[in-house]
């Protein structure tokens, strides 16, 4: 009697515990599948084209894909539009949930731990850019002597090495490019497809030269929402096998 006692007892206790198992699975499917409403903010800059356009016809290449993956994951997108120097504080301060980045803007010194990232999105490829090739091709030597070259960028932008030179910051990719035209700076960093838009735009013709930094733009979300990264990683590749969110880039460029 006793054994068989102890046999039902083991019996109980494994079917017990694949039911706790099973609905902690549940659970946790639950969790990663029920809608959500997030806060995101997309810009960068009102001056950020093709990436986001401050214009009631077409939003921009980011806008246009964001809603299509939101969509898709079951999540409720709530915009929030920030000036670029004010997005990261309101990231870490939990104002918004997500944003746009390109995790190789990123400096050594900032805790990306803080953070995790979607599957990548959009390419880009940003570089330094002059009105001459003369100007451009003095420039490394020029970097390589001294730390306090002047390097126009965009206020609240991250650069990876913005310790070897020193940031002249304006507020859009607009005025980089407008600022070289005055001759307030003689170089910036600008995305390449940006800096060819506002130069045709600007009639300020300018000379693309060395890399500064390439690969994709991801969502970057807070820490604690790394739950949800699975579900939007699923919506992202489902979306590219589609060749949709190629099709939106290709209708800007």
């Amino acid at each position: 009697m006793k054994w068989i006692l102890l046999f039902l007892a083991v019996i109980f206790l494994t079917v017990s515990g694949q039911a706790s198992s099973n609905n902690e699975l549940s659970k946790a499917k639950k969790q990663i599948d029920e809608p959500l409403r997030l806060k995101y903010e997309p810009s960068g800059s009102n001056a950020w084209f093709p990436y986001y356009i401050h214009s009631q016809q077409r939003k921009g290449i980011v806008p246009e894909i964001i809603d299509l993956i939101l969509q898709r994951a079951n999540i409720i997108g709530e915009e929030v539009a920030l000036p670029a120097a004010r997005t990261n504080l309101a990231l870490e301060n939990g104002d918004i949930d997500f944003d746009f980045i390109n995790p190789a803007w990123l400096p050594a010194d900032v805790p990306i731990e803080r953070y995790v990232f979607s599957a990548p999105i959009i390419p880009v490829k940003e570089s330094y850019i002059a009105l001459t090739a003369n100007a451009i091709s003095l420039l490394t030597q020029k970097m390589k002597q001294s730390d306090h070259v002047q390097i126009g960028t965009v206020r609240g932008y991250y650069y990876h090495d913005d310790n070897l030179f020193q940031r002249v910051d304006f507020s859009s990719e607009k005025n980089l490019i407008m600022a070289l035209q005055q001759r307030r700076v003689s170089y910036a960093i600008c995305d390449d497809i940006t800096a060819q838009y506002w130069s045709n735009v600007l009639s300020v013709p300018i000379v693309i030269g060395q890399s500064h930094s390439d690969g994709f733009l991801r969502i970057r979300l807070r820490k604690e929402l790394a739950v949800i990264i699975p579900r939007l990683n699923r919506a992202i590749n489902e979306l590219k096998h589609a060749g949709v969110i190629a099709k939106i880039i290709d209708s800007y460029l």
